[in-house]
């Protein structure tokens, strides 16, 4: 190559990075792409033209471009890492996954490659490996906040609250302004019912970033569930993230606001795509209450699909379910938690599919099938939960243990799309519903007035049950020396 070729690309890249880092995305992607055309082996600017298709959100030119630098030197740090970061970024984990461990090859102390290997593991619900991999992080630089941040998302979602709070305590000890360790640490006082150190976490966040839509959204969700309707509607005011226009909503209607409440309606809702179970909710009880027809994106007649099956007539449900549940409940480390909603009962912390994970894999697999079966029966509907099923879900589960008299209130699950549980001991029945589920449209009503907005349930061990995370259901009491112990289990779309 001539010595003006080689001045030419010097000065190109001078001036490509400049662009690049202030963020003049275009142009430093014509400048890279100068310099290729003059050395089409150039791996800094094939690597940063890389960089900036991720930044505009063109990620395959992006992986192109890694996969080209990789090909010339395979041993190339940057490419190998950049290429894991998209492709974790698309969820395409276990491909991502071997991009960072061949960088740990290349780089035994590349700190960033240990963390994201870690949230890839987590993604994976492998939770020993990703800590395995995080305390390798931390071992290399003791003060990665963000390592410990992750360290916290783990066992919060274990059920191990105290060791969640150690962690996001360190990374905010780290650095103060850790917004993102900020409303985790909330969010797990939260889960602890301590309500004061969940408000002053997320107030905290807003204090520091009055922006920060987590902060608004996590604190409106603390002020709902807490009945302070007025607060709540403040926060969710602010913000259209993630359900807030939902919980905002339902806050005015919790507050009977008519007018505010279709005022809302038609200027938030009708204006966005997105529907949760929430809003299916309310736009039922609204319906009821107020006698006026309104849209319902997500279900509009969710009573006609509820769907209870006896699994004991495809599974081996006393070796797969029961068997395994009381070596669950059995063992030490089990963490349980009160539950507001609970009379005489207690349930599980944590998701139950993130512990004992060789235990409950059979049990996913068949809940899995049973969602597709589900999903199979009702296939021809036209309602919004259905037409629009996640294209990816998580299982979020939980054990639910009750004793003589215990009974569970009327409730939704607001994060959830579709609802369900797996009945593992159901006491014999003393009387005709004892220990039913309902499912139901309305918490308040009279029974002769409204007899088509509520179903009783007769479940037995082996049942299981599924129906849109919209409807309310609760549990009729039981009389019974017996523990009723059920596996309750959400749909809960990713992302």
């Amino acid at each position: 190559m001539s010595i003006d070729n080689n001045l030419i690309i010097k000065e190109t890249f001078i001036q490509a990075l400049k662009n690049h880092q202030n963020n003049n995305l275009e142009v430093a992607k014509n400048l890279y792409n100068n310099i290729i055309q003059i050395e089409p082996n150039n791996i800094g600017a094939l690597n940063n033209l890389g960089l900036v298709f991720q930044s505009l959100g063109e990620s395959q030119e992006a992986i192109g471009c890694y996969k080209k630098v990789i090909g010339i030197d395979t041993n190339y740090v940057n490419a190998n890492f950049n290429l894991g970061n998209v492709l974790n970024s698309l969820g395409n984990y276990l491909e991502a996954k071997k991009y960072y461990e061949k960088v740990i090859e290349i780089n035994p102390n590349h700190k960033d490659s240990f963390n994201n290997l870690g949230v890839i593991f987590k993604e994976l619900g492998q939770y020993k490996e990703a800590i395995d991999c995080y305390k390798k992080a931390i071992k290399i630089d003791p003060n990665h906040k963000d390592v410990f941040n992750n360290l916290g998302v783990i066992f919060k979602e274990l059920g191990q609250y105290k060791e969640a709070i150690k962690y996001f305590e360190k990374a905010i000890n780290i650095d103060p302004v850790h917004l993102v360790a900020l409303n985790n640490l909330g969010l797990v006082f939260k889960e602890l019912e301590n309500f004061l150190e969940a408000s002053n976490c997320f107030e905290k966040v807003i204090s520091i970033n009055s922006n920060d839509p987590d902060g608004h959204f996590n604190l409106g969700v603390l002020l709902y569930e807490t009945g302070q309707y007025e607060n709540a509607i403040e926060e969710f005011k602010l913000i259209s993230f993630k359900n807030s226009n939902s919980y905002l909503l339902s806050s005015l209607f919790k507050l009977d606001k008519k007018s505010f409440f279709y005022d809302v309606f038609d200027k938030r809702i009708k204006k966005s795509e997105k529907f949760d179970a929430l809003l299916g909710s309310i736009c039922l009880r609204s319906e009821i209450k107020y006698g006026t027809d309104i849209p319902n994106p997500f279900c509009k007649h969710p009573l006609d699909y509820v769907l209870n099956r006896d699994l004991t007539k495809v599974c081996d449900f006393d070796n797969t379910f029961i068997k395994t549940v009381k070596k669950i409940l059995n063992k030490e480390k089990i963490l349980l938690k009160n539950q507001g909603l609970l009379t005489n009962g207690i349930q599980t912390s944590g998701n139950f599919f993130n512990f004992e994970t060789e235990l409950t894999s059979k049990i996913k697999d068949i809940i899995h099938s049973e969602i597709e079966n589900y999903r199979s029966i009702f296939a021809d509907s036209e309602e919004g939960f259905l037409k629009k099923f996640p294209y990816q879900y998580r299982l979020n589960a939980w054990l639910v243990s009750m004793k003589n008299g215990g009974k569970l209130d009327a409730h939704i699950h607001e994060n959830g799309w579709l609802s369900g549980s797996i009945y593992i001991n159901v006491p014999r029945k003393k009387k005709v519903d004892s220990g039913n589920l309902v499912v139901c449209l309305e918490e308040e009503y009279e029974e002769e007035e409204n007899k088509n907005i509520k179903k009783s349930i007769n479940v037995v061990t082996g049942s299981i049950c599924i129906f849109p995370a919209s409807l309310l259901h609760y549990t009729v009491p039981f009389e019974s020396e017996e523990e009723r112990i059920v596996l309750a289990f959400d749909v809960i779309p990713k992302n």
